[in-house]
């Protein structure tokens, strides 16, 4: 079976969880001799990309710069484009599998060919407003695509149950549940220069749904006090309304933020870090959380959403807007030296559930569907 992908999610991430889903799935995938992923590379800056050899980008970043290069690089990116639109009129493929939710798609799709959905999360539809999402055109995309979707991949019970909520049309049958899964470090990395030595980790994009300013502010003191870092990686640098934040509470000298260039590096953020805590209002599944558990870092989340599915009793939970059970599961996870083995522990006991070969089979199951 051919299985045609998209160049979505690697036009809007240079590395994070979606990405990265894509990357493990397209790689699993081709290593099944009875499918083949098309296209075979893409042209893309991700990281996930780049590590397992699967865009065309780095060849091209290898020359030097000369005149015009960005202008060509426009024209290969619009090419990409093309080449994707072409494959799908040509129909010369059995399922395909858009990365993202733009729906350019729909128009250029064989009336014969099914497509599988992946929806990872209802954020959107349950956080932002209706002016937030006329800009953002998430939900109306979704909203086009998750009605005319051959099946819809939910990335756990919690996604799966939302999509039901906002689609009670939605046969539950053609809704199946894969869950992600995360890749095993087996060496132990350094610490960088850059890093504090002591340091409480925050993945990921710093949107109002995340929670970040209600966890600096909770934590504010407690960082002082304890001479810690909340230390930012995953997502951009601050941007100017941040910082202003981050001034006015007077802890910018607490609160820092690194980049990361390559999993191992993430790997290593989580090896070092006195505990990773996630205080999202919601999330789809969250990798982040996998990611802490198989690099022996104390894990505390909030009691929300996806959480308990996905941590199981291998994390630490607060109760979502208590700042002081927060501050009370952050101190045991960092330093109760009983609890944090306990945690570590069971996270590494929790993770193998969870593994890419497991997602991969069931993905290759549903495509199967229509063989």
């Amino acid at each position: 079976m051919r299985i045609l992908f998209d160049h979505q999610i690697f036009r809007k991430q240079n590395f994070g969880g979606i990405s990265k889903y894509f990357t493990e799935l397209m790689k699993g995938v081709q290593q099944d001799a009875d499918y083949r992923v098309l296209p075979k590379k893409f042209y893309s800056k991700n990281v996930h990309l780049s590590e397992n050899k699967l865009t065309s980008f780095n060849n091209f970043n290898r020359i030097k710069k000369f005149p015009g290069k960005a202008r060509l690089e426009k024209v290969i990116q619009k090419e990409e484009e093309l080449r994707a639109i072409n494959l799908l009129k040509s129909g010369r493929f059995d399922v395909f599998q858009p990365t993202y939710y733009d729906p350019y798609f729909l128009k250029h799709l064989p009336k014969n060919k099914p497509f599988v959905l992946t929806v990872y999360d209802m954020i959107h539809e349950n956080y932002f407003d209706k002016v937030i999402e006329t800009v953002s055109g998430d939900s109306l995309w979704k909203a086009e695509l998750i009605p005319r979707a051959d099946h819809i991949i939910a990335i756990s019970h919690h996604t799966k149950k939302e999509i039901l909520y906002h689609f009670p049309d939605i046969d539950e049958k053609k809704v199946s549940v894969i869950h992600l899964a995360t890749t095993i470090y087996n060496t132990v990395n350094s610490k960088r220069a850059d890093v504090p030595e002591k340091y409480i980790l925050f993945v990921g994009v710093r949107k109002f749904y995340k929670n970040f300013q209600w966890l600096v502010e909770t934590l504010n003191d407690y960082l002082k006090t304890n001479n810690i870092t909340l230390l930012c990686a995953g997502s951009g640098d601050f941007d100017a309304y941040e910082r202003k934040f981050l001034d006015r509470l007077n802890v910018h000298s607490h609160v820092k933020y690194v980049p990361i260039g390559s999993d191992a590096e993430m790997a290593g953020l989580y090896q070092n870090a006195l505990c990773f805590v996630f205080p999202s209002l919601e999330e789809g599944f969250g990798i982040p959380v996998l990611e802490g558990f198989i690099n022996k870092c104390p894990v505390v989340l909030a009691n929300s959403s996806c959480f308990p599915e996905v941590g199981g009793d291998a994390a630490l939970y607060f109760e979502p807007g208590n700042r002081e059970d927060l501050i009370e599961k952050v101190a045991l996870a960092s330093h109760d030296e009983d609890v944090r083995q306990e945690l570590i522990q069971k996270g590494t006991e929790r993770v193998k559930i969870f593994n890419w070969e497991s997602t991969v089979q069931k993905h290759l199951e549903v495509y199967q569907l229509f063989k």
